[in-house]
């Protein structure tokens, strides 16, 4: 009997020794691991630092490497700035919450006529109308080409009343929809639409996460931001083939590109948001050198 309990000593005592080097091996990978986030962290800040000195307005910017071993560098997350184009992908958030609901369905028709159409970018005032088009399409000529005309239809149908109530749901505590697309009479009386860093990320981090509404919706998001037309500003510097699901803005005196790089080795989530802009070519150029120093240290 004494020498079954020595030997079962020796066994517990063998696997505490065990579990001590392991947690030891553990500690040591983490405590590398976050002094490897410092580090990048650090450059980020220094480089953002530098970038800043040729870059004449102001700016918000979030890069964020998701995961349980995720980090992120913020600077002004949470200044509300007005939103552009950038406001379609909050508004695609609210016309998904619509659809779960049963308020609308993609394949709904939807008659385009003359009275729509707004001035900016888009393809409806290029074809003829009245045209009969499925809610599907004007959500994806919205987020695909930033079809201003499509996105005051989606406005029109959903509700501005809807779709700041739906912001609020979806914890964006800065973005508000004031007007429509292109509408600068009320731009002038000083109804502007905003956002933040802090929420446009929410929603990409939903979308990444798969937790806009439902995968399906996320994966129909990501498809839909992946098919981007304006890749000027965070997919300009990187390798051609690695896939970036994201939304432009550019209007007076603001440049701005938010989205999911899908990197070689790590992902990350960018938002960089720049107002009182005198030179749209550097704010551009100011948003491609941070997206492509945040590749470089992640990949």
């Amino acid at each position: 009997m004494k020498k079954n309990k020595t030997k079962k000593f020796l066994n517990l005592k063998s696997y505490l020794y065990v579990l001590t080097f392991l947690i030891l091996v553990l500690l040591v990978f983490f405590s590398s691991l976050k002094i490897n986030e410092k580090l990048i962290l650090k450059k980020i800040e220094k480089q953002v630092s530098d970038y800043k000195t040729d870059f004449s307005g102001e700016c918000s910017i979030i890069i964020q490497k998701p995961g349980f071993l995720g980090f992120e560098f913020a600077y002004k997350p949470d200044q509300k700035i007005p939103a552009a184009s950038l406001i379609k992908l909050p508004i695609l958030a609210a016309a998904f919450g619509a659809i779960k609901e049963g308020r609308l369905e993609m394949d709904q028709k939807v008659v385009v006529r003359d009275a729509d159409i707004a001035g900016g970018s888009g393809i409806f005032k290029r074809v003829d109308l009245p045209l009969r088009v499925t809610f599907k399409e004007l959500l994806s000529f919205m987020i695909i080409i930033s079809d201003n005309s499509a996105t005051n239809k989606v406005i029109d149908l959903l509700g501005r009343d809807y779709i700041n109530k739906k912001f609020l749901s979806l914890g964006l505590k800065n973005t508000s929809l004031e007007r429509k697309m292109m509408d600068f009479s009320s731009r002038s009386k000083g109804f502007e639409n905003y956002t933040s860093s802090r929420d446009i990320v929410k929603i990409l981090k939903m979308i990444y996460n798969n937790q806009l509404v439902d995968k399906s919706f996320s994966l129909f998001a990501r498809n839909l931001l992946s098919r981007q037309q304006y890749n000027d500003r965070i997919a300009f510097l990187l390798p051609e083939e690695i896939e970036v699901a994201h939304k432009t803005g550019l209007e007076k005196g603001v440049v701005h590109d938010a989205g999911i790089v899908y990197g070689e080795k790590n992902n990350f989530i960018i938002s960089v948001l720049t107002k009182n802009v005198r030179n749209y070519k550097k704010a551009k150029e100011f948003i491609a050198k941070i997206s492509k120093l945040s590749y470089n240290l992640l990949n």
